[in-house]
């Protein structure tokens, strides 16, 4: 068999996530289908992070095998070819039968999208949130700050979550504003289920002014979900780019 190695962009509104769903829309079940419409083989897509309904990705990575070996460039422009036009394989390549897009991953970045103010371009509908009360970047960057670092990270992560290791490492963690534009970026060794999302909407309060900086730290100290701010809504969030070994 022949392992594949391919990064794809997405728009994930309309589709259940990342992960195959029986009997729901799904970016790596509608890879399959192109693959399987393509080689007449029935394939397992596996990709670097399961985003969830809604979220996006600008450089998501993913692998799967073939049983007949097939040219890498013909895959890509016929994958092209067959894939939804919200779905767009941007490299394809053969990869060592080692190689495992989830496992391997070293390091991954997500960016946030706020738009601060009353309206709203119909062109970024669903590629970010619409946050209509004035924003603190001072504040915001602030919180963003204290989150850096190897931390058990049970705060903010969703209460449903059965991940027993809840310590990760964030190596970056930055607000950035251009004009009504905020973008949150975060870089990590890896992320806990809605720990961007929960991260990003306790920053928004902060930026209100309806809590401190500060309630970072508490909130990690405690690993108290509770206390934390809302879950941010996936339609902001985007996987932008995944690191491995080389």
């Amino acid at each position: 068999m022949t392992k594949y190695r391919f990064v794809v962009q997405y728009r994930s509104d309309g589709y259940s996530g990342w992960q195959v769903q029986k009997n729901r829309p799904t970016i790596g079940g509608a890879i399959e289908s192109a693959l399987a419409r393509i080689t007449g083989e029935t394939v397992s897509v596996v990709g670097a992070g399961r985003t969830d309904a809604g979220v996006h990705a600008l450089g998501q990575v993913a692998h799967f095998r073939l049983c007949r070996t097939r040219p890498a460039d013909r895959l890509l422009k016929s994958l092209n070819g067959v894939l939804p036009s919200q779905i767009r394989v941007l490299r394809l390549s053969v990869a060592s039968g080692a190689f495992h897009a989830q496992k391997d991953a070293k390091r991954k970045r997500y960016i946030y999208r706020l738009y601060n103010g009353p309206v709203l371009s119909p062109f970024l509908e669903g590629r970010v949130l619409q946050v209509y009360r004035p924003l603190s970047l001072e504040a915001m960057q602030q919180a963003s700050e204290l989150i850096a670092g190897t931390r058990d990270f049970s705060g903010f992560t969703a209460s449903a979550s059965q991940v027993k290791n809840r310590v990760r490492t964030v190596f970056v963690s930055r607000w950035r504003r251009k004009g009504r534009h905020f973008s949150y970026r975060i870089e990590g060794d890896g992320f806990l289920h809605h720990m961007v999302r929960n991260l990003v909407g306790t920053m928004i309060q902060i930026g209100h002014g309806r809590r401190p900086a500060a309630d970072m730290v508490t909130i990690l100290e405690s690993g108290d979900r509770r206390l934390a701010g809302p879950t941010a809504p996936a339609h902001g969030l985007f996987l932008a780019r995944v690191w491995y070994r080389n």
